[in-house]
């Protein structure tokens, strides 16, 4: 097998455990949404921004790695690409291309599943704070668009027209 090849194989397996970690981070996440527990959803999003470092670092290694295969193939110019597609399609090895496009497809996989989850704990935030503004106007009433007092002494008395003001 090529060293590089072997290599890359390596990081893709590390890039998919590390995207493997940051899926059951954001179940933790989700439950800590669910719970109201914000320390516990900040304790997670220091987790998740170490682990994004390391990625972010896997992937430039695997760029590198990719770039290095490419020229050790002497595959220049237009041929010379750094996505694995390209690197797959380069491949002539049968066993190295097999390898390589299960790591992949496993790789996106998991990185769809992430990004599910992701979505659904922006939803659950989203909804958390509208419920949150919707309480609020209906235990403080509609907030005052002129924090000045020039209303109040003049005897006008207006309503703030809240998020979910229906008047408005």
């Amino acid at each position: 097998m090529n060293e590089h090849i072997g290599q890359i194989l390596i990081v893709l397996q590390e890039l998919t455990n590390e995207h493997r970690q940051l899926i059951e981070y954001g179940k933790a996440k989700t439950e800590a949404i669910r719970n109201n527990h914000i320390d516990g959803i900040a304790y997670i999003s220091g987790k998740e921004k170490k682990m994004l470092e390391r990625i972010v670092e896997l992937e430039k290694n695997r760029t590198f790695l990719v770039g290095k295969y490419m020229l050790s193939q002497k595959l220049t110019g237009a041929q010379r690409s750094f996505k694995m597609e390209k690197l797959i399609q380069a491949v002539f090895h049968v066993e190295e291309k097999t390898q390589l496009s299960k790591l992949w497809k496993e790789l996106n996989g998991v990185i769809t599943e992430l990004q599910d989850i992701n979505e659904f704990n922006q939803q659950l935030v989203r909804m958390t704070l509208e419920y949150l503004h919707f309480t609020q106007d209906l235990l403080l009433g509609p907030e005052d668009e002129d924090v000045t007092y020039h209303k109040a002494v003049q005897g006008l008395v207006q309503n703030r027209s809240g998020k979910f003001n229906m008047k408005t």
